[in-house]
């Protein structure tokens, strides 16, 4: 009967953490329909995932850590960071990062830039 308790008492410690561990990206993405930065997209966040305010220092490094945020603006910028999609690439932008080869360097048409004197 001892073992019993002990085991209820084991489960009990990590049924929390599990159940929030539950809480999927996609069930966060419907606060998206709550105009940004509102008490009410913030309230929409801490409905599905409680807050539990400490002295946190460093940023979240998953959804579950933004719960540790005292300040509002930051909890709610924490979740944010998480939900939002990142913007996509322009791809002019990853072809001026990544020029094709032999395109560095090249005048424009119409110009008279010469290249350095070889040495």
């Amino acid at each position: 009967m001892r073992a019993l308790y002990i085991l209820l008492a084991v489960t009990g410690l990590f049924l929390p953490t599990s159940v929030i561990g539950q809480i999927s990206l996609q069930t966060l993405r419907s606060c998206l329909d709550v105009e940004d930065q509102t008490k009410e997209r913030l309230d929409c966040y801490d409905h599905k995932i409680k807050p539990e305010p400490k002295q946190v220092s460093t940023p979240g490094k998953t959804v579950q850590d933004c719960r540790f945020l005292k300040e509002e603006d930051e909890r709610l910028n924490c979740f944010n960071r998480f939900v939002n999609t990142p913007p996509k690439k322009n791809v002019v932008q990853q072809k001026l990062k990544n020029p094709a080869a032999g395109t560095l360097n090249k005048p424009a048409a119409g110009t008279n830039a010469r290249s350095p004197a070889k040495q």
